[in-house]
């Protein structure tokens, strides 16, 4: 058993000597085969498979072309900003009455027509040019204009090619856009220069060398005022380049000089895209201008809302449902709280009307009127307790949110822990809804006690002037009582009401859905 296994030792082990001399036989024959095709091509003088060697002839095919195209490299090494190049591309592609309606889509030109026309309006006119410039990009223009920048990238791509640290593997002194003095070209080992090769050809083979570049050279001199190369010299090296890439001299040179007969070059067939990203940043630009004014124009109602109803008076009453926490919030991913102006807004005018200005007219024509319908008289006094029922609620609901709060304190916990831990992020997000929810909830059961009030004293406005009162009838006792007009009294409350509505409905955030 012993000998079989030994024999068997020796059997596979001479066998797989031969399988390795008979594949280093076959890769032989196949690189010879290469070297033999090679020597009839007529880039034949690029490389000597004897020596291994890269040839001052393909030096001098590489300088040939950077020489040519080196305006073109200065040019692009100039443009920095690669937005602005597709940009113009886009904008050289249409017509003049689509240039000015692109125009009037800026940010720069919505700001200054908003201060003209009022914002309704705006939108609705941004929105109908929009739809036009949209809709003159069409499948065939779109098609258009991104082969045209596909052109221009193939332009820049072959121009910036790192020519010079090629060419100074053959020639040491040779001066990087310097042209006065002819190079002196030494062959080198192409082991050295394998990989440039490489870098080359998988960079520019992906470009088809033989389309109409006509229109390109006329955006060139459109955009540059001039053209970086002539148009002529650059179809002679696309010419040139063309006639490599078929004959696959660059691909041979590379197999032979690395000793790999199977090497194949990776070329990246990439899809180029400009007009449709543009058109999705130009509505989006349109959209976030439109709703940049709308909310200036609704923060700016709000402010004049806050400034007449309280003037100088203290409005931050909230501590912790604030947003204090929202870059913190948002820098994680997570809700925040949305309603902390409006609750804000609330506990202020709870304090600073219902406590004070109210509380003087309900000790008056409440508790001292008389009334021939006691059904009015009970909603607006169950609604005014009410009201100081839900400011204490307010202050419990915001002290749960302090660091030390029931609430506030589970958040403080968690929240270095969100970035990591998705579950600890849902129990935020999760405690922030809550709280949203809750905040939302106060000020609309507020601002329905609120509304019965204002509504009940509506009528009181006229009724309290009339010969013969209909809803109180001891109006003139009761002003004995006050030296304030009740009918001023009531018109200012009623106003505040409308205003503190009004200021609520400018700034409340509805609930997510």
């Amino acid at each position: 058993m012993a000998k079989d296994s030994k024999g068997g030792f020796f059997s596979n082990l001479l066998a797989s000597l031969f399988n390795s001399g008979d594949a280093d036989a076959c890769k032989r024959r196949q690189l010879k085969t290469i070297a033999k095709r090679l020597s009839k091509s007529k880039f034949k003088n690029f490389y000597k498979y004897g020596g291994n060697e890269m040839l001052p002839a393909l030096g001098k095919q590489f300088y040939d072309i950077y020489k040519a195209v080196y305006p073109v490299q200065v040019m692009f090494t100039a443009i920095q900003n690669q937005a602005m190049l597709k940009h113009k591309v886009i904008m050289y592609s249409v017509p003049e009455n689509i240039r000015e309606i692109a125009d009037t889509l800026t940010e720069q030109n919505i700001m200054a027509l908003a201060k003209d026309i009022p914002i309704q309006n705006l939108s609705k006119q941004a929105s109908e040019r929009l739809a036009t410039f949209s809709d003159f990009f069409t499948l065939e223009k779109i098609t258009e204009i991104d082969n045209l920048y596909k052109q221009l990238t193939a332009l820049k791509t072959i121009s910036t090619y790192d020519y010079y640290f090629l060419l100074k593997k053959f020639d040491k002194s040779l001066r990087e856009g310097n042209f006065s003095a002819a190079p002196h070209f030494e062959k080198v080992n192409a082991e050295y220069l394998a990989d440039d090769l490489k870098d080359f050809i998988e960079a520019v083979w992906e470009f088809s060398f033989d389309a109409d570049w006509t229109n390109l050279f006329k955006f060139l001199k459109d955009f540059k005022g001039s053209e970086p190369i002539p148009l002529g010299l650059w179809k002679r090296i696309l010419a040139r380049l063309q006639a490599i890439r078929l004959s696959e001299t660059f691909e041979m040179i590379i197999r032979l000089a690395s000793g790999n007969p199977a090497y194949v070059p990776n070329i990246q067939n990439s899809t180029v895209s400009i007009v449709e990203p543009y058109l999705d940043n130009v509505k989006n630009e349109v959209e976030k201008t439109i709703n940049k004014l709308i909310e200036s124009e609704k923060s700016a109602k709000t402010n004049d809302f806050a400034s007449q109803l309280f003037g100088d008076a203290e409005i931050n009453q909230i501590k912790n449902y604030s947003d204090a926490l929202k870059p913190t919030f948002e820098r994680k991913g997570l809700r925040h709280y949305e309603n902390y102006q409006a609750l804000n807004y609330l506990k202020t005018f709870l304090i600073e009307v219902i406590k004070r200005d109210l509380r003087e007219y309900y000790d008056l024509v409440i508790v001292r009127g008389m009334w021939t319908t006691q059904s009015l008289n009970a909603q607006f006094s169950d609604s005014y307790n009410m009201l100081l029922s839900l400011s204490d609620k307010i202050t419990s609901f915001d002290n749960e949110l302090a660091e030390d709060g029931s609430v506030g304190v589970k958040i403080k916990t968690l929240l270095p822990k969100t970035e990591r831990d998705s579950s600890s992020k849902n129990i935020v997000n999760r405690l922030v809804g809550e709280a949203n929810e809750t905040a939302y909830t106060l000020i609309m059961e507020s601002l329905r006690y609120i509304v019965t009030i204002g509504k009940i004293i509506k009528p009181l406005v006229d009724d309290c002037t009339k010969q013969k009162p209909e809803l109180v009838s001891n109006w003139k006792e009761l002003q004995t009582y006050t030296d304030t007009p009740i009918k001023d009294m009531s018109v200012n409350l009623y106003k505040k009401i409308y205003l503190f509505t009004s200021l609520e409905k400018s700034c409340l955030v509805p609930l997510e859905q």
